[in-house]
């Protein structure tokens, strides 16, 4: 594709025809055709992973590379073609970091979709390299879709969506990062016919001392004031998406607990959990905050991570 003949990608999906590839593809193909915009599928080959002889001359290895990656990207666009018409459609495929890749591609990106791997504290470390680096790092809103595949089935679920039955999730905390992603979600519950379901999780500066509060202070004024700035939190945010967004049904709520957790325990009927890359308790510097990191990988409908 020629790169300066337009200035935008529209949304790009990572795809290596894996089970959980394939389900982003499917998330991205059907959200390309609500929004009326076009898909780009990528595909990077990652040399240091291809088994080869020391001695074998890359020259002659990378012609084998290509035409592989063209017959994959080719079959992904037949798959994509069930939902949108060929020519919304778009293939890349490069010799590098598929990371590096899809993040490259965010810049020119409205959004960047990527599958996963495993679910569950247990299986935390699945997440894939790629699928977290790209969370972590891309320019443009990020959505991890995940979900239970058999690798040896061609049957795959279908990603959750959101729409009537199945709410968008946004989790706040006043950081400029969470006001995005309130912003980010409204519209997706604008377009998808969705309710927008605000939440805030209260939590206490450790356990010891929420106990103190609730024995000591009898659940008065510490738990209180907890209280009260997590409903003001949900709110304001109520508040703002109402303003930009009048036809969107908002609900608010406050949980208690860890955050991440909280919000990924949301998943089970949500279509869509959405959450700022990081918020007020990440340490500076970190690109991709506790809060998100767990939801991501926890949750099981997609997420969406915005920076």
């Amino acid at each position: 594709m020629n790169r300066q003949a337009r200035t935008k990608y529209g949304i790009v999906v990572g795809y290596d025809g894996s089970p959980g590839s394939r389900l982003a593809l499917a998330w991205a193909a059907e959200t390309a055709h609500v929004q009326g915009t076009h898909l780009t599928l990528v595909h990077s080959v990652n040399v240091a992973t291809v088994p080869a002889f020391p001695a074998m001359d890359l020259s002659q290895l990378e012609p084998t590379l290509a035409h592989a990656a063209k017959s994959l990207v080719d079959d992904g666009a037949v798959r994509a073609g069930e939902k949108l018409d060929a020519a919304k459609i778009e293939t890349q495929y490069w010799l590098g970091s598929p990371a590096a890749q899809l993040v490259d591609a965010s810049k020119d990106a409205d959004l960047v979709v990527v599958g996963s791997r495993g679910r569950g504290r247990v299986l935390a470390g699945l997440l894939g390299s790629t699928s977290y680096t790209v969370a972590a790092h891309a320019t443009c809103p990020v959505v991890v879709v995940r979900g239970p595949v058999d690798p040896s089935s061609d049957d795959l679920p279908t990603p959750p969506r959101p729409g009537r039955d199945h709410d968008v999730v946004v989790g706040v905390d006043d950081s400029d990062s969470s006001t995005r992603a309130v912003d980010a979600a409204a519209e997706v519950a604008e377009r998808e016919g969705a309710a927008l379901h605000v939440v805030r999780v209260a939590q206490s500066a450790s356990m010891e001392a929420w106990t103190y509060a609730e024995v000591a202070k009898g659940g008065t004024e510490e738990t209180h004031a907890i209280r009260d700035h997590a409903e003001q939190s949900v709110t304001r945010a109520a508040n703002r998406v109402r303003a930009r967004h009048p036809k969107v049904l908002v609900t608010t709520e406050v949980l208690y607990g860890d955050p991440g957790q909280s919000l990924a325990d949301l998943g089970a009927t949500a279509g869509l959990i959405v959450v700022g890359s990081r918020g007020h308790g990440g340490f500076t510097g970190m690109l991709l905050g506790s809060v998100s990191h767990r939801v991501i990988h926890d949750a099981t409908c997609p997420v969406m991570v915005v920076h």
